[in-house]
């Protein structure tokens, strides 16, 4: 049980569900009244695919683990492949049929991110430069989902939605060619070497400009409707952020993750506090 849960990668699936349902609160302009369990079970059916995601991913780079990842449930034998087949399956399904109960429109989208996913699972180590582009066009799926569900955008932080997109794409992009140049080694010896392999010090900086790039956007929701508590936490996070281009690379791999759940944080925190 604990191996599956391992293979879920809950330190994603969790937060990044709970971002779409702060998504959808900002989208509604917390008008959540007869809309909770809608919210509830959207969210709960983002979580699932996002979790069979995971799943399928670990299914499908086994010979790269093996190098990079020794200690991953399916390498490890702690989870057999089957299990992970038939979990990764049940997962995505479940999910899909959950959807089915909430707006068409979130039904449908959650569908086509569900396809994106798996087709991104079988070919992600084909597609290059574009890898990282994928995923960070993946993470910020979150945010029409949310306007699916929603139907529409309104109230006094509408204007953020149009900020945190670009501000976590550019972040998202960063970290994942941080990932990348962390496994480099390894995905050199299994698959062969790429752009990536072969200029790590000029990909580092592309990730580096990404990610600091994105740190003074991620000032702009407070002029657009957050107030000084969001400041206060997100400073933190953009302080972790612009850290990361010093460090190491698994040193920035950890500043940039703490710079987005303090970022999330802040925009939650500014709501408990001030309300819409």
């Amino acid at each position: 049980m604990i191996g599956l849960l391992r293979l879920c990668r809950l330190y994603y699936t969790v937060p990044f569900s709970l971002g779409y349902l702060l998504i959808l609160f900002y989208a509604l302009g917390g008008r959540m009244e007869g809309r909770w369990a809608g919210a509830a079970v959207s969210t709960l059916a983002l979580g699932l695919v996002i979790a069979a995601g995971y799943v399928l991913n670990d299914l499908f780079d086994v010979a790269v683990d093996r190098e990079n990842a020794p200690r991953r449930p399916l390498v490890s034998g702690e989870v057999s492949r089957r299990t992970a087949i038939l979990s990764g399956a049940a997962l995505l399904a479940a999910g899909l049929a959950l959807a089915a109960s909430c707006r068409w429109q979130f039904a449908a989208g959650l569908g086509a991110v569900a396809g994106a996913l798996v087709l991104y699972d079988l070919f992600s180590k084909r597609l290059g430069r574009a890898k990282q582009l994928a995923v960070a066009a993946l993470m910020v799926s979150l945010y029409p989902l949310a306007f699916a569900q929603a139907g529409g955008v309104s109230g006094p932080r509408a204007a953020s939605l149009a900020t945190f997109p670009v501000w976590l794409f550019l972040t998202t992009f960063g970290y994942e060619v941080l990932k990348d140049l962390r496994d480099a080694a390894g995905d050199a010896r299994v698959e062969g070497s790429n752009a990536l392999h072969r200029n790590p010090k000029r990909w580092r900086l592309v990730a580096s400009v990404a990610i600091a790039g994105a740190t003074p956007i991620a000032l702009l929701p407070y002029w657009q409707g957050c107030h000084g508590v969001y400041l206060a936490i997100a400073g933190v996070g953009i302080a972790a952020g612009i850290a990361s281009v010093l460090f190491d690379t698994r040193r920035a791999i950890v500043a940039t993750y703490a710079d987005v759940v303090l970022v999330a944080s802040a925009a939650t925190a500014d709501v408990i506090v001030h309300g819409m």
